[in-house]
């Protein structure tokens, strides 16, 4: 596998997946149809339709972007709307095997430009927790891939732990990544569901995970949270003021507050800005930091890579970020 930056927030929908849809949606829960634009829309259990970014499944436009923005090897996420949780367990399963196989594909293809991370029917833990054990074991995937909250549910409840336990046993890394943005009704003008409502949630999910104790109970667990994780690093004396000062009903269930937890988790560089991206290493780590670059969506940061390299910091840290931090945590 080819030296250099490694790109952790990579989408991919395998094209096989979209024929599948459509061939046997029925049976699956899923409705592949088509958009006004002529693009590809997916639809689960009946709920709403998700428009799917061309680029999503191209390859020659992706290789030419990794070029340009000195990508060396991509981590393949799913589309997150397509993670596919609003199906019943027994499909859910079905689903991201069928993802998994075709995120495999690709890699075995091009096993010198990808790697991949599991999708996961996490609406059932347990299954989930199955086809991450088959994904790492069988397809040599290098960790998973969740969204911030399962169908509005939020991780503060006992009910994943079958998911998280599987996870720190194969000790490998989760990436969670925003979806059903909570109050995204009030975020439809100017694009705000994404720009304000993404980050939000993500901190909104670490709130839950922070003070309800799943760090305390699986120590050992690897979260990296895309997009700088959301607002929290940025506030994340608020959140242990609020640890300090909550009392009563509303105690936190967790042994620390929550900056303890940063042991556990993990960022994309997907922020934008140099003076960001370097408040963000001074309070996690260079070591807890690896590129991100959204694609092939309009509002990532393709040139990220140029940002790290703009930090005013050892060289030995910057190829931490570039390269180091994921490969040893992908176990690359």
């Amino acid at each position: 596998m080819r030296s250099g930056a490694i790109d952790i927030h990579h989408h991919y929908v395998p094209p096989g997946l979209l024929e599948e849809a459509k061939r046997h949606g029925k049976a699956l829960g899923v409705e592949n149809s088509e958009t006004k634009n002529g693009d590809t829309a997916l639809s689960f259990s009946g709920g709403p339709r998700y428009a799917l970014h061309p680029d999503l499944s191209e390859l020659t436009r992706r290789f030419e972007s990794m070029e340009k923005g000195k990508i060396a090897v991509g981590a393949l996420i799913a589309h997150t709307a397509s993670l596919g949780y609003r199906l019943d367990g027994q499909r859910g399963e079905t689903w991201c095997r069928l993802y998994n196989d075709g995120l495999h594909d690709l890699v075995q293809r091009h096993p010198d430009r990808f790697v991949a991370l599991a999708a996961v029917p996490l609406q059932d833990p347990p299954r989930a927790a199955a086809v991450l054990d088959h994904a790492i074991r069988e397809l040599r995937f290098r960790g998973a891939y969740i969204a911030s909250n399962v169908n509005g549910q939020y991780y503060n409840s006992k009910e994943f732990d079958p998911f998280w336990k599987k996870a720190e046993e194969l000790d490998v890394l989760i990436v969670m990544h925003p979806e059903d943005v909570a109050g995204s009704e009030r975020m439809e003008p100017y694009g705000l569901r994404l720009i304000c409502g993404n980050p939000a949630d993500s901190t909104l999910s670490l709130g839950y995970l922070t003070y309800s104790g799943v760090f305390d109970r699986f120590p050992n667990l690897k979260l990296c949270v895309l997009h700088g994780g959301g607002f929290f690093p940025y506030h994340l004396g608020r959140f242990d003021q609020g640890f300090a000062v909550r009392s009563g009903s509303r105690a936190a269930q967790a042994a620390s507050p929550p900056s303890a937890y940063l042991k556990n988790l993990y960022f994309d560089t997907l922020i934008y800005r140099v003076e960001s991206l370097d408040y963000l290493k001074r309070i996690v780590g260079a070591d807890h930091l690896m590129v991100g670059t959204d694609y092939p969506y309009t509002l990532g940061d393709w040139m990220t890579v140029e940002k790290v390299e703009a930090l005013n910091c050892s060289d030995a840290e910057k190829e931490a970020i570039l390269e180091g931090n994921a490969r040893r945590l992908l176990k690359l």
